[in-house]
């Protein structure tokens, strides 16, 4: 967290002329819940900052410290040498919970829409991972209900764990939501079977395509089927667009996965080799806690389904990634439970600590399937240091409905990606068909910008992002979508490149990073969705 009840906050402070230089002069110091009086280097009258070191990057390095405003006005003034960046979050970049952005309203009471209007727009910007939806507190509605029965189309057994949300106003977000008992069904209250719902949507569990309807009732939703997904089916995007590359692709090349973990144990995820688990909170004072680089116990599969896109390889289950021949580092930068208030975005300090280790464990390529926060110094610095080591850094552009690219794909060091998706790599009745907007693909008309891509002149690739199908804690495999997805496909396509390019191999330092990134551009096909949607456009064999 940023802010407590005592009125402090954090930052990290480092030095502005070099990223290792000892920020605090204090190098032998180590993180301490003592509180710290810094002698500085003052040049107007200041009082001494106070402040408690709580992590370091290095010794030497930047460092996370807890200090109140007032001790970082007076370190700002005391110490011009300093940079002090405040602690940002960013979030998971996939689709799934893009739709809940603002709390859910029951229908009706104008008036409490109104005020929770007015409070959202005080608040100003939305996020871009603010988890499910939530009914108003304190509205009081009549009790009328409709129960929706969610089976499997072949068969009809129940399906248990099914998500419904259902909308009378998406705009204002009013509806309901409910999720299927082992009996297959649900109630949603506040609503009439007759009343019209503008959308509806079914995240379903591992093993089926989700739901989508438009402009429907719940009395047509009474029953509800969901299609099994097949990961040999050849018609999933993946395999249309990768399924030919050989299944050693990516042989000898090390992919960094920094998101909210990955499951080693998954039998299509052998080749995950180790990781950090780098969020901060959860290490300091624990440091058995380092090795916890497994998924996240909230929204942990995100981090398994990128993986599986990179590199997935399952010679039983016949589902694979893009590149199956590389070696997968996990590094968790998302907390297991949200900090207050509800924020369960991955730090700004964690995501650095994150980029210094790939790079020190010899990673080539670095997934970031992250973004939405603030443009921020740290980042950035960190991304530099790893530019100048030889990675090359993948970030998502963000699914913030068309909005200019996120950070920190926005930093023209990264390659920002855009997600495409393609009409018939997906069931009609699947979440997949409210995705599809223009613009569409040429000549292929099949392929479009999804609807929730950022896009600007940013964007250096596009990446399949729409109804992806990957692997999934445990055993599984379901389909997500995103911008999120997008990225560790190109990732993995670059991963195939610098594994067959003999040329790349000995190169080092921004050499080496400035080539394979110019190896990846010089193999994608314009889709001519226009320069700011898709930049040199699709990786492609």
């Amino acid at each position: 967290m940023s802010n407590n009840q005592e009125g402090l906050r954090r930052y990290i402070v480092m030095s502005k002329d070099s990223y290792l230089a000892d920020p605090l002069n204090i190098a032998s110091l180590q993180p301490s819940t003592g509180t710290i009086k810094l002698a500085t280097r003052a040049r107007v009258a200041a009082p001494a900052p106070k402040m408690r070191v709580l992590d370091s990057l290095h010794e030497n390095g930047p460092k996370l410290v807890e200090m109140g405003p007032e001790g970082e006005l007076s370190l700002r003034l005391s110490s011009p040498h300093l940079k002090i960046i405040p602690e940002v979050f960013y979030h998971r970049q996939w689709e799934r919970f893009r739709v809940h952005q603002r709390p859910a309203r029951p229908a009706g009471k104008k008036v409490a829409v109104k005020k929770a209007k007015k409070t959202a727009a005080k608040k100003g910007a939305k996020t871009a991972d603010a988890g499910r939806m939530k009914l108003a507190a304190g509205v009081s509605v009549s009790a009328t209900s409709f129960k929706v029965s969610v089976v499997a189309s072949s068969g009809g057994r129940p399906i248990g764990g099914a998500h419904i949300v259902a909308f009378t106003n998406f705009a204002a977000r009013q509806g309901s939501e409910a999720t299927t008992g082992a009996n297959g069904q649900a109630t949603l209250k506040l609503l009439s079977p007759n009343q019209a719902l503008e959308r509806v949507y079914v995240y379903a569990p591992p093993g089926f395509w989700g739901f989508y309807a438009a402009n429907t009732t719940g009395t047509k939703l009474a029953q509800i089927k969901l299609t099994p997904i097949d990961v040999r089916d050849p018609t999933l995007l993946l395999t249309q667009l990768y399924g030919k590359l050989p299944a050693n692709a990516g042989t000898g090349v090390t992919v960094g996965i920094i998101d909210s973990g990955v499951d080693g144990t998954h039998p299509d995820l052998r080749n995950v080799t180790g990781g950090l688990n780098c969020v901060s909170d959860e290490v300091r004072g624990n440091p058995a806690a380092a090795q916890n680089w497994r998924p996240a116990l909230t929204e942990g599969e995100h981090g398994t389904h990128v993986a599986g896109i990179v590199g997935g390889s399952g010679s039983a289950s016949g589902f694979r990634g893009v590149a199956p021949g590389v070696k997968l580092r996990s590094y968790r930068v998302f907390p297991d439970h949200p900090r207050p208030p509800l924020n369960n975005g991955a730090s700004n300090f964690d995501i650095a600590k994150a980029i210094d280790t790939a790079v020190a464990e010899k990673c080539d390529i670095i997934n970031m399937s992250l973004g939405g926060g603030p443009k921020d110094d740290l980042t950035r610095a960190a991304i530099d240091r790893a530019i100048a080591a030889g990675v090359v850094v993948v970030a998502a552009a963000g699914n913030d409905d068309r909005q200019p690219v996120s950070f920190p794909a926005a930093f023209v060091e990264c390659v920002a990606v855009s997600a495409m998706g393609r009409i018939g790599s997906f069931p009609k009745t699947s979440i997949g068909s409210s995705d599809v907007a223009s613009p569409k693909g040429s000549p292929l008309a099949t392929d479009f910008v999804a609807d929730f891509s950022n896009f600007g002149p940013e964007i250096d690739t596009t990446g399949p992002g729409v109804e992806i199908v990957s692997t999934l804690p445990g055993t599984s495999h379901g389909s997500l979508s995103g911008t999120s997805m997008a990225c560790p496909a190109v990732a993995g396509f670059a991963a195939y490149l610098l594994a067959k390019d003999a040329a790349l191999k000995p190169k080092t330092g921004t050499d080496r990073s400035r080539a394979l990134k110019d190896a990846l551009y010089a193999c994608c096909k314009p889709e001519n969705f226009g320069r700011d949607y898709e930049g040199f456009g699709l990786p492609l064999p």
